[in-house]
């Protein structure tokens, strides 16, 4: 299960909007916007996220619609840069073939053989 934690290792910072309802956002560059925005719901002993990009903040006062894409290759490689994440997390780390337990050098030997 994705947790709140692990958005926050994601780059994400959690934002509370509107009628308090709390979502996370990372900044796609150097300036406040754009912006990844997600919104993150528990669903079916899961976690669903919708995701999408904030292009600016809303235009006038008191308007809470902004120009969001939901879509496009931006959006895309948000996410699949999150379900890498996510999957490296799940898989057991990979064994370093030169620190061998076995090999009776140990690693200072391995370094100065």
């Amino acid at each position: 299960m994705l947790h709140y934690n692990n958005l926050r290792r994601l780059g994400y910072g959690e934002v509370v909007g509107h009628g308090g309802q709390t979502s996370f956002a990372r900044r796609a560059g150097g300036a406040p916007y754009p912006r990844f925005h997600a919104y993150v719901e528990d669903r079916d002993g899961g976690v669903q996220i919708n995701l999408h990009l904030d292009q600016k903040l809303a235009s006038y006062e008191g308007a809470h619609a902004h120009s969001g894409e939901y879509d496009g290759p931006l959006v895309i490689q948000e996410i699949e840069r999150i379900k890498s994440q996510i999957t490296s997390w799940q898989s057991p780390p990979a064994q370093n073939q030169s620190q061998d337990p076995s090999s009776p050098k140990g690693f200072w030997g391995n370094l100065f053989s």
